[in-house]
């Protein structure tokens, strides 16, 4: 249900119905809405003004016409589209689209959308020279639809940036419909009838300019003010990522004090491959509105962040790496609407407080710092300088995506060890040549940003520093099991909170918080020496938390990049290889109770059960995450 047409029928009251019904009926057929949507609105409408439903369907049917010749005027419309050559196909969720040839181009529409609508009401008054009623419109666009969905070829829909048979295609949204094929060879700029790929047009989309050949990034630069070389190297990564067509993308958090030019860095790398009206958004209330986001636009950007709360963390994480949702169809009991979706995101804001680490290993953060005031320039002497840089940095980075293509197999022999994103670190690694970065710059300087995450992490968390603390005598090589139950106990003599009344904020007040708080913290602490894993012991069947000595590196020694993650998608939550071994137990009669695990290479003494331990396995067996109706596939 459209914004408009829900705000029409939540004003509905007995006083307004003959005032405001013209403008409901207009709604319904501006959303497209078929037979059935329409009379779940109608029976709403009833109940509102607290009229019969026979009577708002009468007063429907008035509006619509009911002429004779609506059949045949319906006939006439579909008749004339298929002949003005329209073609009709579907997406593989089956919404019918079409294809229309307009002063000498083509343009994708779909049939239930505004345009298309338009298109077809102007073709029947120029041949009948009167309007097309309301319901012969109806009837017209549901024949198409049929049309559409049972006749037409099925074709995949994309949003700004689309790859096919080893080439990407980016829409220029210009109103020419031209678009841009970058191959291994290089590029160049086509009609849209020539590109194997159809892309949808968002509402609020803008176009961008022609490339340029032979195009440079300096001028670009020199507007953004990154200090370090570290952030140019992150910029560039993740600009030239966004021109992937598969993800996973880094999601770009700007971050520093206020007059660090956070907001003009985020609008301006929006705007150099997604220009969008309201390129900057607040803080999605949702996780549908996320979603329906992520549909009408490329890249995502949040200004002016003050946190970024759990729900939308989470959000966040599968954008980065794909995710879909799914939701109950309007007024159907059986049919799901599905949106999936993996896009780029920026963030900024002045301070996010610590990151969940499932996000952190997805950020490229860049620190910037308040602007002098004479390294200020009037906003819209820089939106013009901009405007001079943009066609110039466009075609760089389409060079760098041609590049990317020619040298991915090259980059990724050259990466023996790859962080968390690894196709993107192949990518941006691949196309380092044509941004003028050196070879493993890109990926030097995110694993620096994860390695300052990851003890932001360590220094902030109080479980992290009681781990820390627990095992700082320990050797190297030193192991030890233990039910959480008995960690948790440890744990907090470790921080002297055994009699405490107030625990510290985060702490987790049972065993069975402290088995999901642990997977949290893995990645971290293995980076500074300590491994920390869970297995299943199967004569107990209960979860046992494994912690391991590992290397000579001090807790208090940050991770380097060298030491961090050694493959693309690192285990959480359960144990990698072999289970460690439990001393050998002589053999034993059915009669004769099974004895419980002793610590391994410890002085502690055996433990028993622990009923409170049963709900260790909670943060393995947790349920999809749900948010108001939809939820996450």
């Amino acid at each position: 249900m459209s914004e408009a047409l829900r705000a029409i029928l939540e004003a509905l009251t007995p006083e307004n119905w003959t005032r405001v019904r013209t403008s409901l009926f207009e709604a319904i057929v501006e959303a497209g809405l078929d037979a059935v949507e329409a009379e779940a609105i109608l029976r709403e409408a009833a109940k509102r003004v607290g009229g019969t439903l026979e009577a708002v369907r009468q007063a429907w049917r008035d509006f619509l016409g009911g002429k004779k010749e609506d059949a045949t005027a319906a006939k006439d419309a579909v008749d004339l589209a298929l002949k003005a050559g329209a073609q009709l196909w579907h997406t593989p969720s089956k919404e019918a689209w079409a294809t229309l040839p307009r002063a000498g181009h083509v343009e994708h529409h779909p049939l239930r959308g505004k345009e298309f609508r338009t298109w077809l009401a102007g073709l029947y008054y120029q041949e009948k020279g009167k309007p097309l009623y309301a319901q012969a419109l109806q009837d017209a666009l549901a024949v198409l639809e049929a049309k559409g969905l049972f006749e037409g070829e099925e074709h995949e829909v994309h949003t700004r940036l689309a790859g096919h048979g080893g080439k990407v295609y980016l829409d220029l949204a210009r109103p020419d419909w031209l678009v841009v094929e970058v191959a291994p060879s290089g590029w160049r700029v086509i009609p849209a009838h020539e590109a194997p790929v159809r892309f949808r047009r968002g509402r609020h989309q803008k176009p961008l300019p022609l490339p340029e050949r032979g195009g440079s990034l300096a001028p670009l630069l020199e507007l953004l003010p990154l200090r370090e070389r570290r952030d140019v190297a992150l910029v560039l990564g993740w600009l030239v990522g966004a021109l992937s067509p598969k993800g996973p993308y880094p999601i770009l958090v700007l971050a520093g004090e206020k007059g660090a030019g956070k907001s003009t860095i985020a609008r301006m790398l929006k705007a150099l491959v997604d220009p969008q009206e309201a390129a900057l958004r607040a803080e999605p209330k949702d996780v549908e509105a996320l979603m329906v986001g992520a549909k009408g636009s490329w890249v995502l950007a949040f200004d002016n962040l003050s946190k970024i709360p759990t729900w939308l963390s989470d959000a966040l994480c599968r954008l980065s790496t794909g995710g879909g949702l799914g939701k109950r169809e309007l007024y159907s009991d059986s049919e799901e609407h599905v949106l999936e979706a993996q896009r780029p995101v920026i963030l900024t804001g002045i301070g996010f407080g610590l990151l969940r680490d499932d996000l952190a290993d997805r950020v490229a953060m860049v620190n910037l710092v308040r602007l002098e005031d004479g390294e200020r320039r009037p906003e819209r002497e820089l939106w013009e300088a901009f405007a001079r840089a943009h066609p110039q940095a466009l075609g760089a980075l389409l060079d760098a995506v041609s590049l990317a293509l020619r040298r991915w197999e090259e980059a990724r022999k050259a990466l023996p060890s790859l962080p968390r994103l690894a196709d993107w670190a192949i990518w941006a690694e691949a196309a380092a040549p044509a941004l003028g970065l050196e070879a493993g710059e890109v990926v030097e300087a995110f694993y620096a940003v994860q390695a300052g995450l990851n003890q932001d992490l360590l220094d902030n968390d109080p479980v992290a520093q009681a781990l820390l603390l627990f095992t700082a005598d320990w050797p190297e090589g030193h192991r030890a099991v233990f039910p959480a139950s008995e960690l948790l106990a440890g744990l907090e003599e470790a921080m002297g909170l055994k009699d405490a009344r107030v625990k510290p904020e985060g702490w987790p007040r049972t065993p069975a918080g402290l088995g999901k708080h642990l997977p949290r913290l893995q990645a971290a602490l293995r980076g500074v020496g300590l491994r920390v894993e869970a297995v299943r012991d199967a004569r107990v069947k209960r979860l046992l938390w494994v912690l391991e000595r590992s290397s000579g590196t001090s807790p208090a020694t940050p991770a380097t990049p060298a030491s961090r993650l050694q493959d693309g998608t690192p285990e959480r939550g359960g144990w990698k290889g072999q289970p460690p071994q439990t001393p050998a137990q002589p053999p034993q009669s059915p009669a004769t109770p099974a004895q419980p695990p002793r610590i391994l290479n410890g002085s502690r003494t055996p433990f028993a059960g622990d009923a409170g331990d049963a709900g260790d396995d909670a943060h393995l067996l947790s349920k999809p995450e749900e948010e108001e109706g939809w939820t996450w596939l």
